[in-house]
This record gives C-alpha cells, sequence and structure tokens, in this order.
C-alpha cells in the first residue's frame, strides 16, 4: 500500500519559500531597490508596464558583478553579507539572506545585465524557473539592470489572486515612497507604461517629505533625541482638522517597518490633542546600534525586535508631547471668539466669567476647553509650562492664599490669576494624581485614620495571594490591614484617603496580579492609588480647596507632568489676550 504522506518535491518547496518573499509585483520592486542600494547606486531607473504584472526593470549604476557572481546571485542564501553567526546580529545592509533574486527567478522570467567597472564586457544572464537558460557577453557600462517578466506566469493560481492594476500600482508606488524617503542621496527617476511619473535628486527629509505628500507642506514640526547609542530624528504633524487622513512611516537604520508598540507610543503621545489619530502623520528615524536589532524575525524585514524598545518609546512619546505642547497653534479668527480671554482684570469676578460660560452651549465649552489643554506660540506671546515652574511657584507662595482668584469650568479645570499676569488652566484630577503620588513617594511614617470597626472585603484566591505579595509596601503607606484566607480587614487607611473613594482603591489593587518580589511592584501599587484616590472629574470643588490644590501642585518636585507624560497645567500670559 503507497505511503500517503510524501516529502514534497523540490521546486514545490522553493516556490512556497518564494511566495513567502515575492507577495506581489511590489515585493520584487522592494527587493531589487534593496539591491541597487547595497550595491552603491547613486542613480537608478526604474521601468513598470502593467502595474508591475507584465514587466519590472531597474536599472542602477552600482558596483555590477562578475559572471561568477551574476550566477550566484539567484541561487538560494547566495550573499555577500553573511559569513558566519555573528554577522546577523550586526546587519547593516538592506539585503542579507540571499532570498530576494532567487526568489524572483523561481516566479517569473528573469534577465539580468550587469557588469563590474573593472571587466572589459558585461553579462547578460537568461533566467527561467530558477535556472539560466542562456548567457551571452554584452557591452555597457558598469551597474546592473534587472528585468522581471510576467510575474507568477508559471503559477495562474498565484496570479489570479492579484489585486486590480490600480491597486496593484498603489502597492508599488508605496513601497517605491518608502525607500525614497530612507534614501534621499540617490537620484531617481520612475516611469510607468512608457510616461514619467515621479523624478527625485538629492534631497533633505523636509523636501523629500513634502515632494512626495504635497499635504504635509506646512503642517509638520521636527524631533531630534541623541542619548547614547541612539539617535530619533523626523517630523510630526501639529493636529490640522482639514487632514483626513495622516501619512505614518517609521524606519530603523533606514529601513522602513512596521512596529506596533513604537507606533502606540508616537500615536498616544496626541492624547489630547487629537480624537481621530488616523489623522496624525509621522516621519520618524531611529538609528541605533545594528548589535541591538534583530532583523531576522520576518521573511520581509518589515518586522524588527529591538532590545531597547521601551525606553525608545519613552523617549518618542515624551518629546512629541513637548513639541505639541510648544508648537500647536490655533487660528486668528477662532481666537476671537475667545471672549473668555478679553482681560484678565475681568476674570477677577466670578459672574463674568461664569455669565460668559453660560452663554456657551455644552459642546462648545467642551471643544473651548479642549483647545486650552495645548500651549501655543503664536507671536511670542506664551512660553513652555516647564520654563514658568519656577516663576509660578515663587508667584504662588508669595501671595497670601485669599489673593489667589480661583474659577472651576465644568468641573474638570481650576483656572487662577496672578497678579493679572498670567492665567492658569489646572487639570484638577491630574493635579490632585500627581500631589498624591509624589506624597507617598517621599513620605515615611504616614499618619492614618483608624476605624472604630474594621472595614472587611471579600476576596478571591488569587486576589489574596496578589494582596499578600504586597503587604509590607501597603503597611508602609499607611494601610493597617488583616489578611485572613478569603478576606481582607482594613483598620487604618492614609488620611488622604477619603472614606468615599477606600472602595475603589482597594478594588483597583486587587484586580492587578502583584508578584512577590517584583520591584516595580511599590511604583505600580503608587500610580494604583494615587490615581484612584485623585479628585475626579465631575467633583465640585470649592475656592478653598482649589486653592490648596494650587498651593500643593507647585510644592511637587514634579509639577508639570503626570507620571505617565501627562500635562497637568497651561499657562497664558496678559500679552495674550
Amino acid at each position: 500500500m503507497k505511503n500517503i504522506i510524501q516529502f514534497l518535491p523540490e521546486k514545490v518547496i522553493q516556490q512556497i519559500a518564494a511566495g513567502e518573499v515575492i507577495q506581489r509585483p511590489s515585493s520584487v520592486l522592494r527587493e531589487l531597490l534593496e539591491n541597487a542600494i547595497d550595491a552603491n547606486a547613486k542613480m537608478i531607473d526604474i521601468f513598470i508596464k502593467d502595474s508591475g504584472k507584465t514587466l519590472i526593470q531597474l536599472t542602477d549604476d552600482g558596483i555590477g558583478m562578475s559572471i561568477d557572481d551574476a550566477k550566484m546571485s539567484i541561487q538560494k542564501h547566495a550573499t555577500s553579507k553573511i559569513k558566519k553567526t555573528y554577522d546577523l546580529f550586526r546587519i547593516k545592509t538592506k539585503g542579507f539572506r540571499g532570498e530576494a533574486l532567487s526568489s524572483i527567478a523561481l516566479i517569473s522570467q528573469l534577465e539580468i545585465q550587469t557588469k563590474k567597472r573593472e571587466d572589459i564586457v558585461g553579462t547578460h544572464l537568461f533566467v527561467e524557473e530558477g535556472q539560466v537558460k542562456k548567457q551571452i557577453p554584452i557591452n555597457m557600462l558598469k551597474g546592473t539592470r534587472i528585468y522581471v517578466k510576467n510575474i507568477f506566469y508559471k503559477l495562474p493560481v498565484r496570479r489570479q489572486f492579484l489585486k486590480s492594476s490600480r491597486i496593484e500600482f498603489q502597492h508599488i508606488i508605496y513601497e517605491f515612497h518608502k525607500i525614497v524617503l530612507a534614501h534621499r542621496n540617490i537620484t531617481y527617476r520612475f516611469y510607468h507604461d512608457n510616461k514619467i511619473i515621479f523624478y527625485f535628486k538629492k534631497a533633505s527629509l523636509r523636501e523629500r517629505i513634502q515632494e512626495i505628500f504635497k499635504n504635509e507642506k506646512n503642517n509638520l514640526v521636527p524631533i531630534l533625541i541623541k542619548k547614547k547609542r541612539i539617535l530619533v530624528e523626523g517630523f510630526v504633524s501639529v493636529p490640522d482638522g482639514s487632514m483626513k487622513k495622516g501619512d505614518q512611516f517609521l524606519l530603523v537604520n533606514q529601513r522602513c517597518i512596521t512596529h506596533l508598540f513604537l507606533h502606540k507610543k508616537i500615536i498616544h503621545a496626541y492624547d489630547g490633542f487629537l480624537k481621530n489619530f488616523k489623522t496624525a502623520s509621522y516621519f520618524i528615524f531611529i538609528f541605533i546600534d545594528s548589535s541591538l536589532i534583530n532583523w531576522n524575525i520576518h521573511p520581509t524585514k518589515k518586522e524588527v525586535k529591538l532590545e531597547e524598545e521601551e525606553t525608545i518609546g519613552i523617549m518618542i512619546q515624551q518629546e512629541i508631547k513637548n513639541v505639541l505642547f510648544s508648537q500647536y497653534k490655533v487660528k486668528n479668527k477662532e481666537l476671537k471668539n475667545y471672549d473668555i480671554f478679553l482681560s484678565c482684570k475681568s476674570l477677577k469676578k466670578d459672574y463674568l466669567l461664569n455669565n460668559l460660560y453660560d452663554k456657551l452651549s455644552d459642546k462648545e465649552k467642551i471643544v473651548r476647553l479642549e483647545n486650552f489643554s495645548h500651549s501655543f506660540n503664536e507671536s511670542g506671546t506664551l512660553k513652555k509650562n516647564f520654563q514658568l515652574t519656577n516663576e509660578l511657584y515663587h508667584l504662588v507662595y508669595h501671595h497670601k492664599k485669599e489673593e489667589i482668584k480661583t474659577f472651576q469650568i465644568k468641573r474638570k479645570y481650576i483656572i487662577f490669576v496672578l497678579n493679572d499676569e498670567y492665567m492658569v488652566l489646572v487639570d484638577q484630577h491630574r493635579a490632585h494624581q500627581n500631589i498624591l503620588f509624589e506624597f507617598f513617594y517621599r513620605k515615611k511614617n504616614l499618619i492614618s485614620q483608624q476605624f472604630i470597626f474594621p472595614i472587611k472585603i471579600k476576596l478571591l484566591k488569587k486576589e489574596s495571594l496578589s494582596l499578600n505579595n504586597i503587604k509590607n509596601d501597603l503597611i508602609s503607606f499607611g494601610f493597617h490591614l488583616y489578611i485572613c484566607k478569603k478576606y481582607v480587614y482594613l483598620y487604618s487607611v492614609p488620611e488622604q484617603i477619603q472614606q468615599n473613594m477606600l472602595i475603589e482603591v482597594i478594588q483597583n489593587i486587587i484586580t492587578y496580579n502583584f508578584i512577590k518580589g517584583k520591584k516595580n511592584n511599590k511604583k505600580k501599587l503608587l500610580r494604583i492609588i494615587s490615581k484612584s484616590a485623585s479628585i475626579k472629574y465631575g467633583t465640585k470643588l470649592y475656592p478653598e480647596r482649589m486653592k490648596c490644590i494650587i498651593k500643593d501642585l507647585f510644592s511637587c518636585h514634579n509639577p508639570n507632568y503626570t507620571y505617565s507624560g501627562d500635562p497637568i497645567f497651561f499657562v497664558l500670559n496678559k500679552n495674550f489676550f
């Protein structure tokens, strides 16, 4: 009886492997462009026919190949980039696996014309199904010409799954844009169906972005981060209501990648600035020591693993927040509608402030307050909040408490005016969160408020284990408790925690799974306590309470940002009105 399970034919194995690298015409173009860049080309011409289905031709003036190298280039895993395992951890080239031309040769009719500078004549190879069918000498200048004809012509099923010509051409353009964005010291000419579509000369990053993405001309601000072996530079967009969809490119060592963690960090930098994050644009280049990158986790190298990705993500997020905070602008015609800012002196009377806001709908109030959440840099009328921290600290503490005029808007923001000079908008929840965090972090031997009868809270088994793992930390923060099987008994809690918030605090603590001995347990616990016990949005505050919050905030070590990087207050000076 014949066995059912058998080995795949070698040819089928190769075609399957080739399909992982070459998925569509745009994959071919990407591989050819990367080879040309590795060959030190300074001029690249691209010719496309029928959206790449009929022909993809690339001509470069790089170093070229000898006859033997040209023949070897179509063999599986033949490469000049890797000689030993160690080299895998220091990749500095676009390609290294030796898969590009061998994969292309298996799924198309391939022609290679190439010549090195020192050779008298060049070589013209005709390749089908991965084998050289014909070889002739050719007279040409140094460099390489690659002709990829009739992609998937021997694989009709794969060809059938290609999309329409319009969609395939869009994929080709996208891959082309990624390359020309990263490698701007090369001249590119791009032809489609014998018509020139693109002509890019050497350009700066800003110039290249503006050449490719016309809608990004006046909407970008630069970012720059330098730290040891890491350099981050590029541009991010300032929020613009007219944008329907942003352009988002992340590159590591000049290779465009997909990195979900870093993307989320970049996008979340726009929290409070944008509601629809698809409208944000970024063009961010990360340059990092090649030993800290693992390229070998994806067939097309679109995904990478970075050793210091969390550090990099936090740095980028904070830098974008700082840039947005200092660069966000409001159009002049919109500023005229901000009646609340007509005069600092008018803010001294509560009824004027309330009357101005009573005239607005709830939606208008929210829109205006959201706009307060950004700092403006218009005609030198504003300063960054961290530059004013010390100045505000002295102003607050040189005033008697009753002289600070405070107002609450939407039970969310505290506004106060000092010396008719500054108007400061404080987020009440973030401010109190920061106050509590620093208080618990810096204080020792905290005073607790004791209960006449202990508060009994039922626990699940995993919650009891988690709570036991941080019991000593809780005691150091002023929580006196006793854990017995399925229950925790609270005898006292820190006096900074109001009793109506106690249950929420405990519930949030036991929800998190704390592991015994973990270094960040204490910090995580602090964050949970300070966030859970802080004043919530919607809480009405009386003047004395607001003044205390202001005093406590500006006595904090860092009054500018919460531990998660969110801005706490925003400042306008009198020249703005």
